[in-house]
């Protein structure tokens, strides 16, 4: 558990380096895209897809929507909520992807192709796994 712990603090900081330039952490960049993608998500299934409890999705969302990069009005159901992207948080998206894609490219070129697909593979699988052990022991959602 501590490799994994370590391998993503690792990562979380060499996305972040790629990000910084564009006043963006990776986390948040990870959540602006789930928004952009999941328009007719509620949060539960956004916290849901991202790994992360509603608590904590809230408390993102919330400097999110301070940073007047993320809307969130009311839906037809008044228990959800309905996120969308504000013209700024868009600007902010487009201008960190180039940053994205270089700490990608960065990650990638430091691996074999086979070491590269082994990894995805890998990362699927443990994803899987922890949503699985999670269900069985009656643990809220991963």
């Amino acid at each position: 558990m501590a490799s994994t712990r370590r391998a993503a603090r690792l990562l979380t900081q060499l996305y972040d380096s790629h990000l910084s330039e564009h006043g963006i952490e990776a986390a948040q960049f990870a959540l602006l895209m789930m928004v952009e993608s999941a328009a007719d998500k509620g949060q539960a299934e956004i916290a849901q897809a991202l790994g992360m409890d509603k608590t904590t999705l809230s408390r993102n969302l919330k400097v999110l929507r301070s940073k007047g990069w993320v809307d969130a009005e009311a839906g037809s159901d008044a228990r959800r909520r309905h996120l969308s992207l504000t013209p700024q948080g868009r600007a902010v998206l487009t201008s960190a992807r180039p940053g994205w894609r270089r700490a990608q490219e960065s990650l990638r070129s430091a691996m074999s192709e086979r070491e590269w697909a082994a990894m995805l593979s890998t990362i699927e699988t443990i994803t899987r796994a922890a949503v699985t052990a999670a269900e069985k022991t009656n643990l809220s959602k991963v």
